[in-house]
């Protein structure tokens, strides 16, 4: 009985083993780990153009303005726009009445200084009977000249009244066709030319009475000469004339000098525009004509200063216009030294003018407005990547995340020096290496992943994780 009953408990105890077996794998299953798969782009190598797209406007390389350099009336302008001209060209005629009207002011200022000096001799020296006479001749031939005067004025305004009655008949005619513009034009020129003659007439009356004036003074002092303070303030005073008409005969002669009777071209060249009437007034300093040279045209354009890096004379340009057909190709040959401020959509901007070549034969003409590609960098043999798969820390240092052998990802920092498009030139990985294609920002260093060339993604849109062992 004994030794049955040992066989019984063995028995059980063996039953109670296993099912204390049984319960622990129940109690514990295998965990499954799950890996994301993520796409993944190979690291490449190819040239890398860089370029920046601008506006440009076709302009003359050499163009001149000519400014009036006296004031005067134009009387006629045998050019027009479009012309041909070679330089020396007529451009602009102007009527000789304003140069008559120097030449007249500079005789009478000559007059002046001649009867300030001989007020001058006439207090300086003795008075003899003979002084007293010249001096007499003098004021009669002076009251002569004053008579004169008057009497041409008055014969002048008869004739203005005449030439005003003209002109009126003359208008008339000319509304209804019996007479010509320039039968017309000459009523207008002969009233004008009568009107600067009575000017002419009255500055000389003028000036002659004041000579008079001076003349009697003369005589006065020349009779009752002293020297007494009274005198010697008036040889002061009368110095001090001679001064100030002297220095009008100077200033005279040299308008007169410089006076031009016309503008001439200053350069050989086509007639760009003229800013001036027949008939006008102009004053000194007036811009009357523009001229440039066809043959020597240039591409002006204004670049961001942002946009400035490698752009620099003989860098080449590709030129296109909607005006003709057809793409050109241009050089830089001009990077001006300072930027300027301009306004540019709106919005003022701080840009840099560059000056780019013309190629012969395109059909531009000054004043078309083009779009240029500049090319800035060439790279014959960049590492490029593609532009979503680099992202920048908050310092402002760029990385990416190669992927391992194993699977498992570097965070490794890169330098981008340009980007094109889609793709990026970067300093720091290797040809053939893989990158996380859109890497995001709970990817860290050693993490494990399951890679995927973006280029062969299953079209049935496969699961994003897989799990271990299955």
């Amino acid at each position: 009985m004994k030794k049955k009953i040992a066989i019984i408990v063995s028995v059980l105890c063996v039953g109670v083993v296993g099912s204390v077996a049984t319960f622990k794998v129940v109690s514990k299953p295998k965990q499954k780990e799950t890996i994301q798969t993520v796409e993944v782009a190979t690291v490449k190598k190819q040239e890398v153009i860089t370029t920046i797209d601008a506006k440009g406007t076709v302009s003359f390389k050499e163009k001149n303005s000519v400014y009036a350099k006296n004031s005067g009336k134009v009387n006629s302008i045998p050019v027009k726009e479009g012309d041909y001209v070679e330089k020396g060209a007529v451009l602009i005629q102007y009527d000789k009445s304003s140069l008559d009207t120097l030449e007249r002011q500079l005789e009478e200022a000559k007059l002046s200084l001649k009867s300030a000096k001989l007020g001058l001799d006439a207090l300086m020296i003795p008075t003899d009977e003979s002084q007293l006479k010249q001096l007499e001749a003098q004021i009669s031939q002076t009251q002569k000249s004053i008579n004169d005067l008057e009497n041409n004025i008055k014969q002048n305004e008869k004739d203005i009244e005449k030439a005003k009655k003209d002109l009126e008949g003359g208008e008339l005619l000319y509304s209804q066709g019996a007479i010509s513009q320039t039968e017309y034009n000459n009523y207008k020129t002969a009233l004008t030319n009568l009107e600067n003659q009575k000017l002419s007439l009255q500055n000389s009356l003028d000036a002659t009475k004041k000579q008079l004036d001076a003349n009697n003074s003369q005589y006065q002092s020349a009779k009752n000469k002293t020297q007494d303070a009274n005198t010697k303030n008036r040889i002061e005073s009368q110095k001090v004339a001679i001064e100030q008409a002297n220095l009008r005969v100077e200033q005279l002669t040299k308008d007169i000098a410089k006076f031009e009777k016309q503008s001439i071209s200053p350069i050989s060249g086509t007639i760009v525009k003229i800013h001036v009437a027949d008939g006008e007034n102009v004053t000194e300093g007036k811009l009357v004509a523009e001229v440039g040279d066809l043959n020597n045209l240039v591409i002006t354009a204004y670049i961001p200063e942002y946009d400035m890096t490698g752009v620099k004379e003989g860098e080449s340009v590709k030129i296109k216009s909607e005006s003709v057909d057809g793409e050109f190709e241009g050089k830089i040959t001009k990077v001006y030294p300072l930027a300027e401020t301009k306004t540019i959509g709106g919005s003022e901007k701080s840009v840099v003018k560059v000056e780019i070549s013309m190629p012969s034969g395109t059909g531009l003409k000054a004043g078309y407005t083009t779009d240029l590609t500049i090319t800035t960098k060439v790279e014959n043999d960049a590492i490029v990547i593609p532009i979503m798969s680099y992202m920048t820390e908050n310092g402002g240092g760029e990385y990416v995340f190669v992927v391992k052998q194993d699977g498992t990802l570097e965070k490794r920092n890169i330098k981008v020096k340009s980007f094109k498009n889609s793709i990026a030139s970067v300093d720091g990985l290797k040809e053939g290496e893989q990158v996380v294609s859109s890497p995001t920002d709970n990817m860290t260093d050693g993490m494990q992943i399951n890679p995927i060339d973006a280029g062969t993604k299953n079209a049935n849109n496969q699961q994003s994780t897989t799990t271990a062992g299955e």
